[in-house]
């Protein structure tokens, strides 16, 4: 019945929406270029059309036209453009809100209280927001996609902001795109529905009118070619991604994104040297992020294909090539942070130990670095709020690490030390919706290995409902694999190979799905 509402939300939005000219109302900005105030709209237009690189070099170019532009700057330096400065931010958020309208003021907020963590509060600005200017469209898409993101809130609120931005401004990609990965695999566009209320056929409308509004934007046949390769229509899926790469475009970048989806495509058909290929003339060409993407991308295809050894020399070759990047020294650290996560993963699931646990050591220090990079810019609460948070992470870690070399006991130690950080936390944050779902699937993993095979379905069955990630933010479909052994395990087959045949054609990377995916098809 929800997936039935779903299609016909979408035929309205369709029926209504066609590719008339849609008189925008724009957000007031403060600026004493008219130039940089276009340069300004497009940024924000082109980032609707999900090209962040290049909304963030039109950021860029408002500046050099009024480098005391500071709406301009809130958004270079804010998870808009995924480029966070805390420092940055703050100053201005602190000095600076006296100099702008009462709307850029409002809107600044939600975006510092996104960048800093305050995810409550940035939902409750950007409620305020909507609430006083609902006719600017791109107030209801911004926090549409903020509560689509790791900040939490109710998915469904995200939905009906994304609804809304369509009603006033029925062009909207952005918001389609938003809607669309509601329902299909993305990666790159938020949390997505609970896997029972997706709906492929709602996220092909979406697709459909994407490609009606802009047939030159590339995420259009972009995303036609992920539907089909949700339905295991490969070769129909390579026909769109290679129109991608025929779009003109700018410094090449749609050849990248062509390359990039032809990539991951021969990855599910197993042909992992021609996927491997197509990474590679992304990392040759370099240029616009596609190779620092190609290189992120290279560990997972190698574990597709488990070969742990070659994942972990593309890891390698990452961080060696991560300082001629350039990148701001946060992002530089994050990242830094995330390859030696997916070191950690690569390393234990191939029984390397001492090298599995030295990875935990070199992931907290580099997000450490980034967290005391921000320190002049936190309160004292803020800075220790960090700390405990990350500390969570790493005893989370720890347990991963225990469970899969065999050592129960201590895998349960460290699970009721992140408790009780949870149980501290929640006193906080009354609202959290599934606060113990890291936890739950870690003893899930532990009862299925102990053959306590109730006690497992039981701590995974806590988690039914949850549309977050996973411990890390790694795919939940990891855990699935596990829930789905338990299930085995206590007679109940169909249930099982229900979670087994989801994982082992669910054609999209992640390491997690990588972990599992050739497992899961040796289980049906």
């Amino acid at each position: 019945m929800k997936n039935f509402i779903y299609v016909i939300i979408s035929i309205f939005l369709i029926s209504c929406g066609g590719t008339q000219e849609v008189q925008k109302k724009r957000m007031m900005v403060t600026t004493t270029s008219d130039e940089a105030k276009e340069l300004f709209y497009e940024a924000l237009d082109t980032h609707s059309g999900l090209n962040w690189q290049k909304a963030e070099n039109l950021l860029k170019a408002a500046l050099s036209k009024d480098p005391e532009f500071i709406t301009a700057k809130v958004l270079l330096n804010s998870p808009f453009v995924n480029n966070t400065d805390r420092k940055i931010l703050t100053d201005i958020y602190n000095n600076d809100l006296e100099s702008v309208s009462e709307m850029e003021a409002i809107y600044i907020k939600g975006w510092f209280e996104r960048a800093t963590g305050e995810g409550r509060d940035s939902r409750e600005t950007f409620k305020e927001l909507t609430t006083k200017y609902p006719d600017i469209p791109v107030f209801w898409l911004h926090s549409g996609i903020l509560k689509s993101g790791g900040g939490g809130g109710d998915i469904k609120d995200a939905i009906s902001d994304l609804e809304k931005c369509l009603e006033v401004n029925p062009n909207s990609y952005g918001a389609n795109a938003y809607l669309m990965a509601k329902h299909m695999v993305v990666g790159t566009l938020g949390r997505m529905l609970p896997v029972e209320e997706r709906n492929l056929e709602t996220a092909k409308m979406y697709i459909d009118r994407m490609i009606e509004i802009d047939s030159n934007n590339p995420y259009g046949p972009t995303y036609a070619g992920n539907y089909e390769r949700a339905k295991g229509n490969f070769e129909k899926a390579i026909e769109y991604y290679e129109q991608v790469g025929n779009i003109p475009s700018e410094d090449n970048l749609n050849v990248y994104q062509s390359n990039h989806y032809l990539a991951l495509t021969n990855t599910f058909l197993r042909k992992y040297d021609l996927a491997e290929s197509f990474f590679r003339k992304n990392i040759e060409l370099a240029g616009g992020g596609y190779d620092r993407q190609a290189l992120g991308f290279m560990p997972s295809l190698h574990i597709f294909a488990n070969n742990f050894d070659r994942a972990i020399e593309a890891t390698d070759e990452y961080i060696e090539k991560l300082p001629s990047l350039e990148l701001p020294y946060t992002w530089e650290n994050n990242q830094l942070a995330n390859t030696h996560f997916n070191r950690f993963l690569s390393y234990s699931h191939n029984q390397q130990e001492d090298e599995s646990y030295n990875e935990i050591d070199l992931f907290a220090k580099y997000r450490m670095n980034v967290i005391d990079y921000n320190k002049a810019s936190m309160t004292g609460n803020q800075y220790e709020e960090s700390k405990d948070w990350l500390d969570y992470n790493v005893i989370l870690l720890n347990a991963w690490h225990e469970i899969l070399f065999g050592r129960y006991d201590d895998a349960r130690q460290s699970l009721s030390s992140a408790r009780e950080h949870i149980d501290g936390w929640i006193i906080e944050n009354p609202e959290a919706q599934f606060p113990y779902s890291d936890i739950n699937v870690f003893e899930g993993m532990i009862h299925l290995n102990e053959g306590d095979f109730t006690a497992s379905i039981e701590s995974y069955e806590k988690n039914i409902g949850s549309v977050g990630s996973g411990p890390l933010g790694i795919d939940n479909v990891y855990f699935d694999y596990f829930h789905g052994l338990a299930l085995k395990g206590a007679g109940k087959n169909d249930e099982a190979n229900a979670l087994f045949d989801r994982i082992a054609n669910e054609n999209f990377y992640g390491i997690g799905r990588a972990l599992v995916r050739e497992l899961a098809k040796s289980q049906i």
